[in-house]
């Protein structure tokens, strides 16, 4: 089995590496219900997420938004493909697949209630764009949330370089979860000319 440490920093998890991004341990860091209570989903929202992989998070999201619809945006057609067979035998039929890169996102303008990133932003090779993107498509006062590991990821962004780079992009910060090995930041969209964050830490 692939090491996925080994893997280029600053490049996305080649599809090889699925098995490690699947695994239960990841559970015991963030489990999918725990990331599904940091999002305070509602049944009809609209949730973009954006580097899904094989779809470790996927399901439980999709389980929180019956009346509403998942988008999966990844880069590699490999992956969307594992998160498809993952996600259509337990009848998750309102889930979309879209093979698309952070930078060009596939979707209408404020078009989304919730978007999330698990350990990708630092894959992505145009942060700020990325950034851009995320803010165009998120509906106003729609939430970001971007969870960052701290132990493992050659691609970790620590936690005031992140918000920096996000309250740049016309973001406030409104939560924080998490401390020892991990951390979720909830951020909410801004109008143009705002910025800012009610805390710091």
């Amino acid at each position: 089995m692939a090491d996925p440490h080994a893997k280029p920093a600053g490049t996305p998890m080649p599809p090889e590496y699925a098995p490690h991004l699947l695994s239960p341990v990841r559970g015991l860091v963030l489990s999918p219900g725990a990331l599904v209570r940091r999002l305070g989903l509602v049944a009809d929202a609209t949730v973009l997420e954006l580097g899904p992989g094989p779809g470790y998070f996927s399901p439980a999201v999709a389980r929180a938004v019956p009346k509403g619809r998942l988008v999966l945006v990844d880069v590699q057609q490999e992956m969307l493909e594992m998160a498809r067979e993952r996600l259509e035998p337990l009848g998750l039929d309102h889930v979309e697949y879209r093979l698309a890169g952070a930078d060009s996102l596939p979707l209408e303008s404020d078009s989304v209630d919730v978007a999330f990133l698990v350990a990708v932003l630092g894959e992505v090779p145009d942060r700020a764009l990325c950034l851009a993107e995320l803010h165009r498509v998120l509906r106003p006062d729609g939430l970001l949330s971007i969870t960052e590991y701290k132990v493992g990821d050659p691609d970790y962004i620590p936690l005031r370089e992140l918000q920096s780079s996000v309250e740049s992009a016309g973001f406030r910060r409104s939560s924080r979860h998490g401390y020892l090995i991990h951390y979720t930041l909830g951020f909410r969209k801004t109008a143009p000319g705002v910025e800012g964050s009610w805390q710091r830490g």
